[in-house]
């Protein structure tokens, strides 16, 4: 201990960073002001002097897992001034001018290295301190060590979720709705047709459809549904989907199910069939509506009328064999 306390303490620790590009990481960190919004014990970081991350200036830091070592202030704080940065090399230097966490002759390092191969990158966190009586070197760079990790953990995702919200807001998703009347169609008959999930091609224009597992009538039931597509060329494709029954209500006569796998170009395709009485009115009404992801080599108002067709095909073969007598 006492050889160790002689000379100046050098530490270092590193991670990688698999889910964001270096500039992405560097966006966030050069943020010299804010750095409580991703160092994990740091209750709060706001600038004290300067302009934000431009050199000199200074930020106040509190909240460390480093205890004070203060009697009468328990809060671990520092203030840390920008000693430079450059965005190119994405790297910036700074040191603590004042402190109660025991920190003397501090100044530190963060360099962010892009990896051309993983499109991720690597952090390097540097330091170098006079030695800290009650502390070892390598406890101290153990829990920078943690610190850094999850910084990162956090960094990522905050990055991660950034751009699936950039992306659902530039491509939002597609909402329709289709409703048809049959005045003449008794609901219970109608219902009992519509709610047979594995025999929908008794009704809708494809070839086959069959259970693949499940319990019939249970959410968690799949079906199979496929069709045959003869193109200019006579070459035959078959497009398929399997559609999984997410909920069923016998009593208010509806049910839900999702694409969870298909060849035709859907991602994320959510639809509700209900089948609804008529206030005062013989017969029923059947409403039709879907939630989608854009779907490639279709337009929404295609789709949308697909399925309103595809609906009154299957309410027009149900009219005979389902009239209210």
């Amino acid at each position: 201990m006492e050889k160790e306390l002689k000379g100046k303490w050098e530490g270092k620790v590193s991670t990688t960073v698999t889910k964001a590009r270096a500039d992405e990481i560097w966006e966030l960190l050069k943020d010299f002001f804010n750095l409580h919004k991703w160092f994990p014990t740091l209750a709060t970081s706001y600038g004290i002097h300067g302009s934000n991350s431009e050199p000199g200036c200074i930020r106040y830091c509190a909240g460390f897992s480093i205890p004070s070592n203060a009697p009468n202030h328990p809060i671990s704080w520092s203030k840390e001034r920008l000693i430079a940065i450059d965005h190119h090399d994405r790297t910036l230097d700074y040191e603590i001018v004042d402190s109660n966490i025991g920190f003397n002759s501090y100044k530190s390092t963060l360099k962010v290295i892009p990896n051309e191969t993983t499109h991720g990158c690597v952090i390097h966190w540097y330091f170098t301190l006079d030695p800290m009586e009650g502390w070892l070197l390598h406890d101290l760079i153990a829990k920078y060590d943690v610190g850094l990790q999850r910084m990162v953990a956090k960094m990522e995702d905050h990055i991660v979720n950034s751009k699936k919200k950039m992306a659902e807001e530039s491509n939002p998703r597609w909402e329709g709705k289709a409703c048809v009347e049959l005045p003449n169609t008794d609901v219970e008959k109608v219902w009992v047709v519509l709610g047979d999930f594995c025999n929908v091609h008794k009704w809708m224009p494809i070839d086959t459809c069959y259970q693949l597992e499940g319990i019939p009538g249970q959410p968690g039931l799949i079906r199979y549904c496929a069709t045959t597509v003869t193109a200019e060329s006579e070459k035959t494709t078959i497009r398929w989907a399997k559609e999984k029954l997410i909920a069923i209500d016998p009593v208010e006569r509806s049910f839900s199910y999702e694409i969870v796998d298909n060849n035709i170009g859907f991602k994320s395709y959510v639809t509700t069939i209900k089948v609804l009485t008529q206030d005062e009115k013989r017969g029923c009404k059947v409403e039709w509506s879907f939630v989608s992801d854009p779907v490639q080599g279709w337009t929404f108002q295609g789709l949308n009328s697909y399925i309103e067709s595809c609906l009154q095909l299957l309410l027009n073969k149900m009219e005979m064999p389902c009239s209210a007598t």
